[in-house]
């Protein structure tokens, strides 16, 4: 809605980052700079991940869910399908006009890191020595389900290859993510936190 030498863009974390930080910033890596994660062979089944709706108003009637999911399903499957796209595919001759539509439809934690990761870890710099490249793909998905009048998890399965000079075959790996969305006043429902739920 991925293999570059671990030495190649690492970059000292300052050390006042809150562990929860440090473990978000990880996980986008992970999406980001796959070829980072040397050696990511995780044996974990993918498996569909489904969500009930909860909807946190006083004795909702059933007209009145219909009618929020009838009004914004459809737009936090679109958003959470273009943040995956854009996260999955790109390569060092289009990563300035990602991430400028990244940042556009991502807001909170999640747009910090992604900008930290582009400009002061020297992402694409990386990906061009590396003539590195992704492509990724939705299986299935996304299921929706709304913690709040504004506030929606978006669940997905997708699959990812990367390539580089050092392997032009390209390597594959899966994963179920969840994005999380909050309805803003700017620019309606954007990404406010990615999470890599599995992999292998």
């Amino acid at each position: 809605m991925q293999t570059v030498s671990d030495s190649a863009v690492v970059v000292d974390e300052k050390t006042d980052k809150k562990p929860e930080e440090k473990t978000e910033r990880r996980e986008l890596k992970r999406f980001l700079v796959p070829g980072l994660i040397a050696g990511l062979v995780l044996a974990l089944c993918l498996a569909g991940t489904f969500f009930f709706l909860w909807l946190q108003t006083a004795d909702p009637q059933p007209e009145d869910v219909s009618e929020f999911l009838s009004a914004q399903t459809s737009s936090v499957e679109e958003r959470a399908i273009q943040v995956t796209n854009l996260l999955l595919t790109y390569d060092s001759t289009n990563l300035d006009e990602v991430t400028a539509k990244m940042l556009a439809i991502s807001t909170g934690n999640f747009k910090q890191q992604y900008q930290d990761l582009i400009e002061e870890q020297g992402l694409g710099e990386a990906l061009g020595e590396a003539k590195a490249s992704s492509r990724g793909q939705i299986l299935q998905g996304p299921d929706v389900a709304f913690s709040g009048p504004s506030e929606a998890v978006a669940i997905l399965n997708v699959t990812q290859t990367t390539q580089n000079k050092e392997n032009p075959a390209g390597t594959t790996v899966n994963y179920v993510i969840r994005i999380t969305l909050v309805d803003t006043a700017d620019g309606g429902w954007k990404a406010d936190s990615v999470d890599l739920l599995e992999a292998g």
